[in-house]
C-alpha cells in the first residue's frame, strides 16, 4: 500500500478509467524497476562469475607449472653432497659447491631446455694452487634476457641472450657462476654447459688446450639428469 499510496496520488473528479489507467502505469513502472534491477544483478552476478572462472584458469595455469623433470618424476626440494635444487611455481632454484674438475650442465639438459624462471648458482672453490678454466660448449644457447655470469673476487663477466661465453682462464681457485632465466620458456634447443677444469698454477697450459681436452665429454652431455659430471 506504501508505494501505492507514493505512486498514485487520488485527486478530486479522477475518474475510474482515470484511476485505472494511472494504476496501470504504477504497476508498469514498478514491474520495469523490478526488471531492471534484476538484469543488472544478473549482468554483475555473470561478470563475477567470468572474473572467478578467469581466476581459476590463472590458478590452474599456475599450478601446471612444469619444473624439472627427472626420472622418478616432478619434485620440490633435492639435496645431495653437491648441492640442492628447489622447485615450485616461482620456479627453480639451486645451489651447488664445486670442489673439482667437472662439467655443470644446464637443468633438463636431455629434455631439449632447460627451465623458465631458473635462479641457480654454483659456487667454484678449487684446490689454492689451481686456476680455474672455464670451457662453455660449442652448443650453448641461452633465450631472450636469460643470463649467465662468472665473478671473482676481481672481475665479473657476464653474458645474456644468445651471446655464448667465451673460454677463459680465471686467474684464481675461486668463483662463481650465476645462471638466470626470465618467465618466457625457452625454444627447444635451449640448452648449455660450461667446463670447469683446474689448471696447475705452475703448469702452463693454453685455454684452447684445455677445453679441447674435454670437449668430447662435454659434448656427450650428462648421465641422465645430472647436473654435474666428473670429468674423465
Amino acid at each position: 500500500k506504501q508505494w501505492y499510496q507514493r505512486r498514485v496520488a487520488i485527486t478530486a473528479g479522477d475518474t475510474t478509467f482515470h484511476l485505472l489507467h494511472r494504476f496501470y502505469i504504477c504497476l508498469y513502472s514498478e514491474f520495469s524497476i523490478f526488471l531492471r534491477r534484476g538484469f543488472v544483478a544478473w549482468r554483475l552476478d555473470v561478470k563475477m562469475n567470468k572474473q572467478l572462472l578467469v581466476v581459476i584458469a590463472l590458478v590452474g595455469i599456475a599450478g601446471a607449472y612444469q619444473c624439472t623433470k627427472r626420472e622418478t618424476g616432478q619434485y620440490k626440494y633435492v639435496t645431495s653432497a653437491e648441492g640442492w635444487d628447489h622447485c615450485d611455481s616461482n620456479g627453480l632454484a639451486c645451489c651447488y659447491y664445486i670442489n673439482g674438475t667437472v662439467i655443470i650442465f644446464s637443468h633438463g639438459y636431455n629434455n631439449g631446455s632447460y627451465n623458465p624462471n631458473t635462479h641457480c648458482e654454483y659456487v667454484i672453490d678449487l684446490d689454492p694452487e689451481c686456476d680455474i678454466v672455464v670451457c662453455a660448449s660449442m652448443d650453448f644457447s641461452m633465450n631472450g634476457n636469460d643470463m649467465v655470469s662468472i665473478q671473482t673476487m676481481d672481475m665479473n663477466i657476464k653474458w645474456t641472450g644468445n651471446k655464448k661465453p667465451f673460454n677463459s682462464r680465471v686467474h684464481g681457485h675461486k668463483a662463481s657462476i650465476r645462471f638466470t632465466s626470465g618467465p618466457d620458456a625457452p625454444p627447444e634447443g635451449s640448452k648449455w654447459s660450461m667446463g670447469i677444469v683446474c689448471v696447475p698454477k705452475t703448469e702452463y697450459k693454453s685455454v684452447c688446450e684445455v677445453c679441447d681436452e674435454i670437449a668430447e665429454q662435454q659434448g656427450n652431455g650428462p648421465d641422465g639428469d645430472n647436473i654435474l659430471q666428473p670429468i674423465n
